[in-house]
């Protein structure tokens, strides 16, 4: 799949199996390409700037179970989604360090519940919103203890909504379970500036597989 020339630089994948495509997200092309499973180019979504549905250095991109596009507009520092034919529906997001921006997005995953994640490497952290983009809760800080991170780069959520983040420095993979929303609890950015909660989503450390961590 991809022959010579198709690619600069792919660094994100996603897999649709009900419509049968692979999604590569190429950084240096900034854009989407779309192969079905015979390898062949189905559609190139995005071109580089900073206009809805263009992209500037996109890292990576999720896919949930309605066959919506999610991908990591890194250094527009922005999240895009996109319907399953490609087609724009919105955007949230921006450069700055209040609650809900981005300073170093990296990886972006999606939950059962279609809540939204995404992976800063300079804040070392994961920021988890809703389909609106609105913030819910993010968790993570910078240091080597269970549950904390140095310049994480990329996440994946399975089926039974096991979290697993590439804690890249310190070279292991953080493990955390999502226990269920709690629609009684206002969502994190209602809170004051600063003030931390659970917001509508609660989480534990479930496990940190740390083998080669001297």
């Amino acid at each position: 799949m991809g022959k010579e020339g198709v690619f600069e630089q792919p660094i994100g994948i996603a897999l649709n199996e009900t419509l049968g495509r692979v999604y590569v997200v190429d950084t240096k092309k900034h854009n989407i390409q779309v192969f079905d499973m015979e390898g062949n180019i189905a559609q190139t979504i995005g071109q580089r700037g900073s206009l809805d549905g263009e992209f500037n250095f996109p890292t990576n991109i999720a896919i949930d179970k309605s066959g919506t596009i999610y991908v990591m507009d890194s250094f527009n520092f922005r999240v895009q989604i996109f319907d399953k034919d490609g087609k724009f529906i919105k955007k949230f997001g921006g450069v700055g360090t209040g609650l809900g921006m981005f300073s170093k997005p990296k990886g972006i995953a999606i939950d059962s519940e279609g809540h939204i994640y995404v992976v800063d490497a300079a804040f070392n952290n994961v920021q988890i919103f809703d389909t609106e983009g609105r913030l819910l809760l993010f968790f993570g800080e910078m240091g080597n203890r269970p549950g904390q991170f140095w310049l994480p780069a990329g996440m994946a959520i399975d089926k039974d909504d096991n979290i697993y983040v590439a804690d890249q420095y310190n070279r292991r993979i953080n493990v955390y379970k999502y226990l269920g929303g709690d629609r009684e609890t206002p969502p994190l950015t209602s809170l004051p500036q600063g003030e931390r909660g659970q917001g509508r989503v609660n989480y534990e450390t479930q496990e940190v597989k740390n083998e080669n961590y001297p």
